[in-house]
């Protein structure tokens, strides 16, 4: 069993990166004018059902758009579209998916924008994601909106919603709801976070609550140990409260001036 498992799970690493690779390959090189028209009549092609083995086979299913069910045994991918569902059993890699797109043992990976829902008892990786991203690692690169959950969920940049999840990161701007073990918000938060550990390292307009609770800025804490760094009190147990950071930072700044010595 530990070896079919094993076996699975490398073949469907090798699908996704030859998928990956398929999706970023070069522009065929320059074909008469006949031959130009058929693929140009070839890229904007639809079908209501595709059945794919491997990404790029069969070719078509690299550029088409399928407005019903694109079906991958075991695997499935290209720069095209779907407006529906994309489903295989190891690698779901279509560029861009208005609807669902899943992979039920490899990861589901959209390099553009997903949306809908993206899901994958693995991996789930979108550039973008209007709706609801869950996976065991989901992970996504472009400013979104919606739901994220999975074991450990990742935003790179902003992100708007509810994120939930045993390591929960965002490191842009987040305005919502984060709830696991440990969260964290590298800029702007404005919302409630709910954890074991909360961090937010930006500015804070929100409420933590946890056993370890830190902001950098302001906020209202109630938890185990509540730290804001900028509050007059900076630690304090069951609760913590700062609303203007500001009014610290203006009163420490003439005695800083005053302290620097003079050229």
């Amino acid at each position: 069993m530990k070896a079919l498992l094993k076996s699975g799970a490398v073949a469907a690493l090798v699908l996704s990166v030859c998928g990956l690779f398929a999706a970023e390959g070069a522009p065929a090189p320059a074909q008469s004018g006949t031959q130009n028209t058929a693929n140009a009549q070839q890229e904007t092609s639809w079908t209501p059902f595709q059945l794919v083995f491997i990404p790029g086979l069969p070719n078509s299913s690299m550029t088409s758009t399928v407005y019903g069910l694109k079906l991958g045994i075991p695997a499935t991918g290209g720069r095209g579209v779907v407006r529906g569902i994309e489903a295989s059993f190891l690698y779901s890699g279509t560029k861009d998916v208005d609807g669902c797109q899943a992979s039920w043992f490899g990861p589901a990976i959209s390099l553009g924008e997903v949306y809908g829902v993206q899901a994958t008892m693995s991996m789930a990786l979108a550039n973008r994601i209007t709706g609801f991203q869950a996976a065991g690692l989901a992970f996504m690169t472009d400013p979104s909106v919606g739901c994220q959950a999975g074991i450990s969920s990742v935003a790179m940049d902003d992100f708007k919603g509810f994120q939930t999840g045993a390591v929960n990161v965002t490191a842009g701007e987040f305005g919502g709801f984060q709830f696991g073990a440990v969260n964290i918000v590298a800029k702007i938060f404005k919302g409630f976070q709910c954890g074991a550990v909360n961090i937010v390292t930006g500015a804070f307009k929100g409420f933590q609550c946890g056993v370890i609770n830190f902001s950098a800025d302001e906020g209202v804490q109630l938890g185990g140990i509540n730290i804001i760094a900028d509050s007059w009190v900076p630690v304090m147990p069951i609760f913590n409260i700062c609303l203007s950071s500001g009014d610290k930072k203006a009163a420490e700044a003439p005695e800083a001036e005053k302290a620097a010595p003079a050229k």
